[in-house]
């Protein structure tokens, strides 16, 4: 078959378009395919904030930050259970991915602390724009030639190399080398089924594409999975209908993080039921265990006027006037916003508020800080307050194909699969059982990069 195109890239998400771009950049001819009506993936439905350390953003903010300690707060997030030399990847790479982002017109916005952070290292950005500004550049770029609205369908595999793949309608498109940016799976009630039973209560609020194509296509060759026991929940999502606990059609729900302004999570009874500066992964698994299934992110005025419109997780405005937030001048009369008991809701808070004058830290569940140990929690006790329906949603499944150092996937005998590559939600490997805020696509743009490159000097090899 006559080959067009050096490198195809399946997906257009924040991975698809890094790796796109920088074996372009590298002199590779791409294709960059996409079944979704628009790019974007689920980098659009993302509170859209980067996980980078010793940044300029740092520096002006005061922080003091660095590679060495980025990498101990990822390991600690995942548990102990991330590949190492994977993590040490990220650390080498994230200091001039920030700076090949910035170059490339995305714009970082004030500094933020979020889950699993010693330190604010959350770098906020508006997702839309990263994917305007990205897919300006792929528009632009001689040597790309981007496809919206299809898809592939198999890889081809001639001996131990893949060549190419399948469109659905039969025809082969080869190619020296394919790199998968597909995405996870939340949107495929089979494979949840299969890898993670227990978020069957979760809300499935993934991007629609994301129905795990490219992990069953290089499942099919061989390779090998990983994280698959580690898929959580995301705790914060929003329930547009509540007390419904189901989205209609066009509804969007959004993920909203006033606990790491030190808002409190009750449940259906009223009362607390965890720690709110753990992860939100954590908090996303007992919050499966509340009754329904269902929280409330209980807050005041003074972290109301802490909203944001970047990281979007902090937009609390904005999620007060889509009607998802509920206020009122008491706690009695919101704790009636939402049908909670009145009585039981302001007791929780004021033994709250009482744990944090006496001791400034919680006696019933041990939280002393706003997140991670960094920063002090607050009382909840300037009018009017504000609550939160929420729950656990499985926005993605950050678990896949095991990749080495050069984002070749690996298959179940730790051999390369010599032209397949991967980046982004579909890799594995990386999260372990946990999660820090801003490394998945902080992944993404540094793993797609180093894809890209990688499989564009593959091409000109072959």
């Amino acid at each position: 078959m006559a080959r067009s195109f050096d490198v195809v890239v399946l997906g257009a998400g924040l991975a698809g378009h890094c790796a796109a771009l920088e074996a372009a950049e590298a002199g590779a001819r791409v294709m960059l395919v996409d079944k979704a009506q628009q790019p974007g993936g689920s980098t659009l439905l993302s509170s859209g904030t980067f996980a980078f350390a010793a940044t300029a953003l740092q520096r002006e903010a005061g922080v003091e930050d660095s590679p060495e300690r980025l990498r101990a707060d990822l390991l600690k997030a995942s548990g102990q259970q991330a590949d190492p030399s994977l993590l040490q990847l990220y650390v080498e790479r994230q200091g001039e991915t920030f700076e090949w982002l910035r170059g490339r017109g995305v714009e970082f916005l004030q500094l933020a602390l979020s889950s699993s952070m010693s330190v604010p290292r959350s770098h906020p950005t508006l997702p839309a724009q990263v994917m305007a500004a990205l897919h300006e550049r792929v528009r632009a770029e001689p040597r790309i030639d981007y496809r919206g609205q299809t898809q592939a369908s198999r890889l081809l595999r001639e001996g131990s190399r893949v060549v190419g793949f399948s469109w659905p309608d039969g025809r082969n498109e080869p190619a020296a080398a394919i790199v998968l940016a597909t995405g996870g799976f939340s949107r495929n009630p089979g494979l949840l089924a299969r890898f993670a039973p227990r978020l069957s209560q979760a809300l499935a609020v993934g991007g629609q594409a994301n129905v795990g194509e490219g992990h069953l296509m290089a499942w099919a060759l061989g390779a090998d999975l990983v994280d698959m026991a580690w898929i959580n929940g995301t705790f914060g999502m929003s329930l547009n209908r509540y007390p419904k606990r189901t989205l209609e059609p066009g509804d969007e729900s959004i993920l909203l993080l006033a606990i790491y302004r030190g808002a409190i999570a009750v449940n259906l009874k009223g009362e607390r039921f965890v720690d709110e500066s753990r992860s939100y992964k954590q908090i996303g698994e007992l919050c499966l265990d509340q009754p329904s299934a269902v929280a409330f992110q209980v807050f005041d005025q003074k972290i109301m006027d802490q909203s944001v419109a970047a990281p979007t997780s902090n937009d609390y405005r904005s999620a007060l006037d889509k009607g998802l937030l509920r206020t009122a001048a008491s706690l009695e009369d919101l704790a009636a916003e939402v049908g909670l008991d009145p009585q039981t809701l302001r007791a929780t808070v004021e033994r709250y508020n009482a744990d944090l004058a006496s001791a400034g830290a919680d006696s019933q569940f041990g939280r002393s800080s706003l997140g991670s140990g960094w920063g002090q929690p607050v009382l909840i006790d300037q009018a009017p307050f504000y609550i939160y329906p929420c729950t656990t949603g499985v926005l993605s499944t950050y678990c896949g194909l095991r990749v080495d150092r050069q984002m070749r996937v690996v298959d179940v005998y730790d051999e390369p699969i010599v032209g397949l590559y991967a980046a982004g939600e579909i890799v594995g490997g990386f999260h372990g059982a946990g999660y820090m805020s801003g490394s998945a696509l902080g992944k993404a743009a540094i793993f797609g990069r180093i894809a890209g490159r990688q499989a564009a000097a593959l091409a000109h090899r072959r």
